[in-house]
C-alpha cells in the first residue's frame, strides 16, 4: 500500500455519501488531513459521528453551487494547514430518463451542481496550488460521458465537460507541478441506484483502492470497473461504438416504454 497520501492535505466535495465517502474515510485511514463537504447539516453530522475515531478529520457544510461557499472551505482549510495538496471535485448528481422529462429546471440544477461546482472548486484550489508549486485536482465525471449514454443526455453533458476541463487544464499546468486527474466510474454501488444495485456493480472500498491508486501515479484518466475499461478501448473503434451505443438505446427505450414514469 502506498504511503503517498500520509501526511498530506485534501478536501472532499460530496464526502458525505458513495465514493465520496469511501475517499474521505480511506484517506483519512491512510493519515491524510481531510476537510469531510458535505451539502446538508445531516449528511455533514452522520460522517463526523461515524469518523470520530480520526482526529484528523474536520468538516464542512458547502454547496457547491456557491462559488463563494466553496472558496471559503479552501481558505479555512489553508488558514489551519498552510496548504492544500489534494481537492477532490466529487460532488455531482445523476439523471437517466428520456430528453422530454429534462426541464429547463433540471438543466440548471445540473450544471451548477456537475460543472459549475467542479469550476469552483478548480478555481479556488488553483490558486493555493499555484502559490505552493505543488498539488492534484481531482475531478469525478462518469463512464456515461465517455460515450454520451443514451437516455441521460443533461448528465452526460455535464460530465463530458468535466473531461474536456480536465484534459485541458493537465497539459497546461503539468509543467507548473499541478497534476489534473478525471476519474470515470462505471457501476459502483452506491446510494444513487436507489437500492437498485447493478449485478456488475463493484464495491466503494474497490472503487477507492482504484481511484488511490491512480491519483498517486499521477494518471490522467482512471475508467473502472475493469470491464467498462475495457469497453471503453473496444469503443474507440467507431464501428463497436455505434452498435453498443444501439444496443443501450433499445434497451432502455424499453424500459422506459414498460415503466413511463
Amino acid at each position: 500500500m502506498t504511503d503517498a497520501f500520509r501526511g498530506s492535505v485534501a478536501i472532499v466535495t460530496g464526502g458525505t455519501s458513495g465514493i465520496g465517502l469511501g475517499l474521505c474515510e480511506e484517506l483519512l485511514r491512510r493519515g491524510a488531513y481531510v476537510y469531510v463537504v458535505g451539502s446538508r447539516e445531516s449528511s455533514v453530522a452522520k460522517a463526523r459521528e461515524q469518523f470520530s475515531r480520526y482526529p484528523n478529520a474536520r468538516y464542512a457544510v458547502v454547496d457547491v453551487k456557491e462559488n463563494a461557499a466553496v472558496e471559503k472551505v479552501v481558505g479555512d482549510c489553508v488558514a489551519e494547514f498552510g496548504r492544500l495538496d489534494y481537492m477532490f471535485n466529487n460532488a455531482g448528481i445523476s439523471q437517466s430518463f428520456p430528453y422530454e422529462r429534462a426541464t429547463l429546471e433540471v438543466w440548471k440544477d445540473m450544471i451548477d451542481t456537475n460543472l459549475w461546482g467542479v469550476i469552483y472548486g478548480v478555481n479556488a484550489a488553483l490558486g493555493v496550488m499555484k502559490g505552493q508549486g505543488s498539488g492534484q485536482i481531482v475531478n469525478t465525471s462518469s463512464f456515461a460521458a465517455l460515450f454520451c449514454t443514451p437516455y441521460q443526455p443533461v448528465y452526460a453533458t455535464t460530465k463530458s465537460a468535466v473531461i474536456a476541463l480536465t484534459r485541458s487544464l493537465r497539459y497546461e499546468y503539468e509543467p507548473q507541478n499541478i497534476i489534473f486527474t478525471v476519474i470515470c466510474p462505471g457501476n459502483v454501488a452506491t446510494p444513487i441506484f436507489q437500492g437498485e444495485i447493478p449485478p456488475d456493480a463493484i464495491t466503494v472500498d474497490e472503487a477507492v483502492r482504484i481511484i488511490l491508486d491512480g491519483v498517486s501515479k499521477k494518471e490522467l484518466m482512471i475508467v473502472f470497473p475493469e470491464y467498462y475499461a475495457n469497453l471503453y478501448e473496444m469503443c474507440k473503434d467507431p464501428a463497436v461504438s455505434d452498435k453498443a451505443m444501439k444496443m443501450h438505446a433499445a434497451e432502455k427505450r424499453e424500459h422506459f416504454r414498460q415503466s413511463p414514469e
